[in-house]
């Protein structure tokens, strides 16, 4: 989080510093609002169509760059997966695929027996007084016939658990690059905002302007003034 936080502090900031020295020349005919979209849909674009080619190029950079690591985090948490589960077939006994609860419960327990037993103790302190309503909260919860499982070694499951933890470490990994995503967006943005205004700034600056001074006590000279 802190590394996020001080990468945006540093794309703000050089969005900030590339403004001020290039934007301000040539948009009297440029919409702000078409670059800001642009810039929304695709960073670098609205640097684009107003002129700014380096900058455009910065921000296409970072935008492919934020893609080709979420697609390879994707790709990773994929192929983990498809191990992990692959090793709950061949070692564990499971077939089929299994919803993710499931995955978490082999993971942890040796065989579904030791599992049902954990369940059986919720149901007794859920429903201390109905064994009825223990014997169904076990058929609920608990793990019977084709979901039974059993590790035929104990090193494998640890294998498993690991892998697992990677793969989803993986797609948690992928998610926060879209943030990033977001993140370029908003920095490209800002650099055409930061664009308009300082050209704003600038055009107003070569106005002539109405000045008045005081020459003495009782007289003053009104004259217009523009800078060259």
């Amino acid at each position: 989080m802190r590394t996020g936080l001080r990468f945006a502090g540093v794309l703000v900031a050089v969005a900030v510093m590339a403004s001020a020295v290039q934007g301000g020349e040539g948009l009297q005919d440029k919409s702000m609002g078409k670059a800001l979209l642009l810039s929304l849909i695709l960073p670098g674009t609205g640097q684009e169509y107003i002129g700014s080619q380096r900058r455009a190029r910065s921000m296409w950079t970072a935008e492919t760059a934020v893609w080709t690591t979420y697609v390879l985090f994707t790709v990773q948490g994929g192929n983990r997966e498809d191990k992990y589960k692959e090793m709950a077939g061949m070692f564990a006994d499971v077939s089929g695929n299994r919803d993710d609860g499931y995955y978490q419960a082999i993971a942890f327990y040796t065989t579904n027996y030791d599992y049902n037993i954990d369940v059986r103790r919720e149901a007794r302190y859920i429903y201390p007084y109905d064994p009825a309503l223990q014997d169904q909260y076990v058929l609920d919860h608990g793990y019977f016939g084709d979901d039974a499982w059993e590790w035929d070694d104990v090193g494998r499951q640890l294998e498993f658990r690991n892998t697992r933890t990677a793969s989803k470490e993986s797609y948690r990994r992928a998610t926060l690059t879209l943030g990033f995503a977001v993140l370029n967006r908003m920095v490209s943005m800002i650099d055409v905002y930061l664009t308009f205004k300082l050209s704003d700034e600038k055009r107003l600056s070569s106005f002539p302007r109405l000045k008045v001074e005081q020459q003495d006590r009782e007289g003053f000279r009104v004259y217009l003034s523009t800078p060259f």
